[in-house]
């Protein structure tokens, strides 16, 4: 194909996906693959001008407004931003705008989270909302006003010191939970599912009935208060007066924003919506003034995207893994996609009634995302394919692992279980679970190793590798005998063992792998017993008045309780001695009462340990810096908490000063 016919062939692609995101709702790609293609014509176009489009889709901002709405036109264009996709690439951009401004100038950015929603541009008269319009094509917009007015945290009057006049813009969006009961419902009705938060959101401020809208529940936050001379003070100025303030921003040099984007890459995702990127801004209203726009994008202005954390790709076919409780779990085996930063070539379908409701066969183009969770799923299927060929799913009669009978434990459940309590994989993922992260934390119990303990027929239970330790050589040669070991990876997998024997005893509770109990029910039982012994002493009554412990969770306990009646002592006798908890309400601890935050890599404790000391001492630990926040912990590359607590007058502490509170 030559170039021409590729640059024809680009724009086609990009004004089809454009339709299907912003008129139908309907997306059939990726942002990211969106992303690229507008990108690959936008590289096509500037190498070679004389074969450019004069009415490329890449001059336009968005698609056009939909028949249903009033048009209107914006009394200043909402622009689109320019993509940076690397830190390279963001201090490109400020190189750039540096060369137009007067040598010298030393800018200040702001920066904030990109939200992933509908744009909105609200016009107050006389302090009243009286104008709500959608982004549309960048000049004219849809008239949405009534069903702004039914967002609960738009403001409709704004208070008497605000001016006569004021524009704000930001963005509409839902929230991943809200995003989740919708689609339960739209399941339910047998209509076609929301593919995001973002098309939920987008979908139904296009609808005609404002009262469905408020219903939805959607939300708002602003990014800019149009003509105001500092950007910073004039977000601070919009939560003063009733808007939402956004949850991750940073204000200074290039430096700073740079560290917030690292910092936030990961954090952003345990946000209750989603954010795809982060928007810098030049702060100053005069130097934006003077840096000016194209035709297309404000030059003071860039959208630092990171990774995508939806994909579309192809079912190959769909098999079935079993869990730690036997329960079947039906994954989908991929054509191999990159996502959020790794190749992902499987996916959860959760159970077989959500491979129903998303109707999705193997040989089917699916939507598939990593949000918070690490674990990628298929959110839904690619709208306008024809199923009638594609053989639906088959539900195993037996269990794939072992073949062992199947069935589920109430008429009610949902999920179908291995019955065989023999099964090797449930003891293979039990492992897993002992030795994860959130457990005992014990390094080198990966899935090859569990693999090979198994298949080794020496060990009935996860606990049961313990009594590696009284093997011939303290169990250094056995390890290390192992495939794909030797003798000091095997030392060092004993020593993590070792230390294992004595980690709190709220790890050892969420280690055990007991139904319904995570690690924080854990580490609240774990403040209520002292010990596994009146752990398993406890009655259901006594369970259930532990906070968060309802009949279902007690029941469960002493289930398991009775199942391995002698565990405490058989952990004892393994030299097994969790540490206990103490209890929070304790007033002689030393820091009751702090709202406490980590940060920076400090000399010799992981976060997660920090963490657990400070919850140890009293504290209530968050993940991010706010007013409510009253002790940092920082260590090196402490980066925007350490800046955004110091703004805040928030006491900040080294490691040396927690561990000396934890004497007496």
């Amino acid at each position: 194909m030559d170039l021409r016919s590729r640059m024809k062939e680009l724009a086609h692609q990009v004004l089809e996906h454009r339709r299907r995101y912003y008129v139908q709702d309907a997306p059939a790609v990726s942002d990211a693959e969106y992303d690229a293609l507008e990108r690959e014509l936008r590289g096509l176009e500037a190498a070679h001008p004389e074969l450019a489009d004069p009415n490329s889709p890449t001059l336009r901002v968005g698609a056009p407004p939909i028949e249903s709405f009033e048009k209107v036109r914006h009394r200043r264009p909402m622009l689109s931003l320019d993509n940076a996709y690397t830190e390279a690439e963001l201090r490109d951009w400020q190189a750039r705008i540096l060369r137009l401004l007067p040598v010298g100038t030393a800018l200040e950015f702001a920066a904030e989270l990109k939200v992933d929603g509908l744009s909105l541009s609200l016009r107050y008269e006389h302090r009243q909302l009286v104008e709500a319009l959608t982004r549309g094509d960048g000049e004219v917009g849809e008239n949405v006003t009534a069903n702004a007015r039914a967002i609960a945290d738009i403001p409709l009057k704004l208070p008497p010191a605000a001016p006569d006049e004021v524009e704000v813009r930001g963005e509409v969006f839902l929230s991943r939970r809200r995003w989740e009961e919708l689609n339960a419902e739209r399941d339910s009705a047998g209509e076609l599912r929301f593919v995001n938060p973002r098309n939920a959101a987008s979908g139904t401020m296009k609808l005609l009935d404002s009262r469905i809208v408020a219903e939805r529940r959607l939300q708002f936050l602003p990014w800019q208060w149009l003509g105001a001379e500092d950007h910073a003070a004039a977000m601070r100025q919009l939560s003063a007066w009733g808007f939402s303030a956004m949850p991750g921003k940073v204000e200074g040099d290039l430096e700073r924003v740079l560290a917030f984007i690292r910092e936030q890459a990961e954090a952003r995702l345990r946000l209750p919506f989603d954010t795809d990127g982060v928007v810098i801004k030049v702060r100053d209203a005069d130097l934006q003034q003077l840096l000016g726009t194209t035709d297309r994008v404000p030059r003071w202005a860039i959208a630092y995207k990171y990774p995508a954390t939806q994909a579309t790709t192809t079912v190959l076919g769909i098999t079935w893994q079993v869990g730690r409780t036997g329960k079947l779990t039906p994954v989908a085996e991929l054509e191999p996609v990159f996502v959020a930063g790794s190749t992902v070539k499987r996916a959860t379908l959760h159970n077989a009634d959500e491979v129903g409701r998303l109707g999705v066969r193997p040989g089917m183009r699916v939507f598939i995302e990593k949000g918070g969770d690490v674990i990628p799923k298929v959110v839904a299927v690619v709208p306008g394919q024809d199923a009638g060929a594609l053989a639906p799913m088959a539900v195993p009669e037996r269990c794939p692992v072992c073949g062992g009978d199947v069935g589920k434990d109430d008429e009610g459940e949902v999920a179908i279980r291995c019955l065989n309590p023999e099964c090797p994989a449930k003891l293979e993922a039990r492992l897993l679970h002992l030795g994860s992260r959130s457990a005992l934390d014990i390094e080198g119990l990966g899935d090859a190793m569990v693999e090979q303990l198994v298949a080794s027929g020496r060990f009935a239970q996860p606990w049961d590798i313990f009594s590696i330790l009284n093997y011939e050589g303290g169990g250094v040669p056995f390890i290390a005998g192992l495939d794909r070991m030797a003798e000091k990876s095997g030392q060092n997998f004993i020593e993590a063992l070792k230390a294992a024997r004595t980690k709190p005893l709220s790890r050892w509770i969420h280690a055990l792998g007991i139904s319904f109990v995570g690690a924080k029910t854990s580490e609240l039982l774990a403040e209520a017993s002292p010990s596994l012994e009146q752990l398993w002493n406890a009655t259901e009554d006594q369970l259930q008045a532990v906070e968060e412990v309802g009949p279902k969770v007690a029941s469960a306990i002493r289930a398991f309780a009775e199942l391995h009646p002698d565990l405490p002592i058989k952990l004892h006798a393994m030299g097994i001695h969790p540490e206990p908890s103490i209890p929070r309400d304790t007033n002689a601890l030393p820091l009751k009462g702090q709202v406490a935050v980590v940060t920076g890599t400090l000399p010799t404790l992981s976060r997660e340990d920090a963490e657990s000391l400070l919850k140890k001492l009293g504290a209530k630990v968050t993940g991010s810096v706010s007013a409510k926040t009253t002790l940092l912990i920082a260590g090196e590359k402490a980066g925007s908490k350490l800046a955004k607590a110091q703004e805040l007058g928030i006491p900040v502490r080294d490691e040396a000063w927690l561990l000396s509170q934890e004497r007496p």
